[in-house]
């Protein structure tokens, strides 16, 4: 669900990030530095390799609260998050380099600095000062996975009458726009028709359907690419931040899917000068890779049998969070052990 907060005439956008740098936050085991280009950022792994981590990175760093940002992420808990750790972001905003070092013991921040500008006129805040600067910043706009859901989607089934949403079937700006890009894609829909007061899609092979008729991976494409031009005409309009975070936009879609999708985002980001972050678990043909090959292991049980993955995870999930022992696996044979905690460390190559 993308998160826009209502812009006040003295904010402050922000144009790019530059580099994030942290030291054990999150699924981040030790000291790792990260640094992004203009256009698009694609930030590579598998799952749990701390994808969703680097992007919850890049937020927390310029958060006005001094709690770390929680999300639904149930693998939340596996992190140690009582030991201390550092975040470091450098980023451009109202035309001057900013540099903010934010220190955290758990999930609370104990220290915070900020550096604005260059040379002799550089400015430096600490602590409440710092807060009182970041609230001045134009957030960065997240979108946490394309839900398709129908508020989301521009139209709503009651019963079994479909409606369009009338704001989009009215919007002949935000259509024209969506037909700029939508071909770029090479998907099974070349263009969108506004017929009354319904949106129509034109398939490729000339046949008119109806917007709610188009499933499977076309409407995806249609719902993203719908999505991001509804954030840029806002990023342009209100003088936002350009940086736009995105995480899970893969579901649903196949490797050639995501390159069209690729191809859009790619024109997007050069006409409009805007930065994107994206999370993929794809590698080839993806655009500024940033790969994280190697995910931090948390506090997790280990035994010297060969243990069920699935059964363990499941029996912690069904305890209480945080328990140092199991005792009588079900799925063990063997005589009962006690399982413990077993910390380990990887080297890390970007």
């Amino acid at each position: 669900m993308a998160s826009m907060m209502k812009v006040k005439d003295d904010t402050i956008p922000i144009q790019r990030i530059i580099s994030v740098a942290c030291r054990n936050y999150m699924a981040f085991d030790g000291l790792h530095t990260f640094n992004f280009d203009r256009g698009v950022n694609t930030i590579i792994g598998g799952n749990s390799s701390g994808k969703s981590s680097l992007v919850r990175l890049m937020i927390q760093a310029i958060s006005e609260s001094s709690l770390r940002k929680q999300s639904r992420n149930r693998w939340d808990i596996f992190y140690n998050n009582h030991e201390e750790s550092l975040i470091e972001m450098k980023f451009i905003a109202g035309d001057k380099e900013h540099y903010i070092r934010r220190l955290m013991l758990g999930d609370t921040t104990t220290d915070l600095h900020l550096y604005v500008g260059n040379g002799e006129g550089q400015i430096f805040y600490r602590d409440g000062e710092v807060i009182e600067y970041l609230k001045k910043l134009n957030p960065i706009t997240t979108i946490d996975g394309f839900e398709n859901s129908r508020k989301d989607f521009y139209f709503w089934t009651s019963g079994k009458t479909v409606n369009v949403n009338p704001l989009f079937a009215k919007s002949k700006e935000h259509i024209a726009l969506i037909n700029r890009f939508l071909p770029l894609a090479k998907g099974g829909v070349c263009q969108l028709k506004i017929v009354g007061n319904d949106v129509m899609a034109v398939q490729r092979n000339g046949e008119l359907r109806h917007l709610s008729m188009i499933a499977g991976s076309d409407g995806k494409i249609i719902f993203v690419i719908a999505k991001i031009v509804n954030l840029i005409q806002r990023i342009a309009n209100k003088t936002l931040s350009k940086v736009i975070l995105i995480d899970e936009m893969e579901i649903g879609l196949d490797k050639s899917k995501l390159d069209g999708l690729y191809s859009v985002i790619e024109d997007v980001a050069n006409e409009y000068d805007c930065q994107f972050m994206i999370t993929s678990r794809f590698v080839n043909g993806r655009l500024n890779p940033i790969r994280i090959n190697r995910r931090k292991i948390p506090s997790c049980y280990e035994d010297d049998a060969s243990l069920n993955f699935h059964q363990l995870i499941k029996n912690f999930f069904n305890s209480k969070a945080g328990m140092r022992t199991i005792k009588n696996p079900p799925f063990s044979n063997k005589p009962t052990k006690k399982l413990t905690f077993k910390k380990r460390s990887f080297k890390w190559k970007p």
